[in-house]
């Protein structure tokens, strides 16, 4: 999907930086269920590609799809903003639109950008998975653009195919690239799942890679955001 190239998950609806409020929450849940169909058959290759300008063979030879993409949906000034949010995915789960949804705390923003933040993640029966974030308004955090602090929550995450993949992908990456920088890592969290975070300093986007251990379940909150 060349059309993606060099872009990041995102909706419309958040385009101001600022948290939906609850009128929104209708039109914002549309966008992200288009946006997740959007970006599910990703060529992540083509991707990576475009994204860093570095694809080379024994890369793209680990990955293995798009595992889910995360969405920023902007900021916030009161935790129950995103407490709302969160009722209202449990309503889509309770109507049966939604399998799991699981909430927790930012690990990523405020070590990295100074501020507190909450993720949201979702799985829907078909198998897909969708992460959404939001960050407090505070700080230098509130004095970036709005497309900035987008790029810098949003992202897409890809399979890869063991465990040991993702250290690789996350060194080499790292190494071989100037303007990347890995931001995070987690090694087989209480889920089964080892990821990491790669921040391209010149765009100021960010991809994640991920394996995900086999496990009963559909489990797949990521605490790591």
């Amino acid at each position: 999907m060349n059309a993606l190239a060099g872009s990041s998950p995102a909706i419309t609806a958040t385009r101001d930086g600022r948290f939906p409020d609850r009128a929104g929450f209708g039109r914002a849940w549309e966008e992200i269920l288009r946006t997740s169909s959007t970006w599910r058959d990703l060529d992540c290759g083509q991707y990576l590609s475009a994204w860093c300008g570095y694809a080379p063979d024994h890369v793209v030879e680990k990955f293995a799809g798009v595992n889910h993409v995360g969405i920023y949906m902007g900021d916030y000034d009161n935790d129950d903003e995103v407490f709302g949010w969160n009722a209202h995915l449990n309503d889509l789960r309770a109507s049966g639109q939604i399998t799991t949804v699981e909430m927790g705390p930012s690990y990523i923003s405020p070590r990295q950008y100074g501020t507190p933040g909450w993720w949201n993640s979702i799985a829907l029966s078909d198998g897909r998975v969708i992460e959404m974030f939001a960050c407090r308004r505070f700080g230098p955090w509130a004095d970036r653009p709005a497309g900035e602090r987008g790029r810098l929550m949003s992202h897409v995450a890809i399979d890869v195919h063991t465990d040991a993949d993702v250290r690789y992908l996350l060194d080499v990456l790292d190494r071989d690239v100037d303007h990347l920088e890995n931001i995070a890592f987690t090694e087989a969290d209480e889920l089964g799942h080892t990821y990491g975070h790669l921040r391209n300093n010149d765009s100021g986007s960010v991809l994640e890679i991920v394996y995900e251990a086999p496990r009963g379940g559909t489990g797949h909150g990521d605490g790591g955001h």
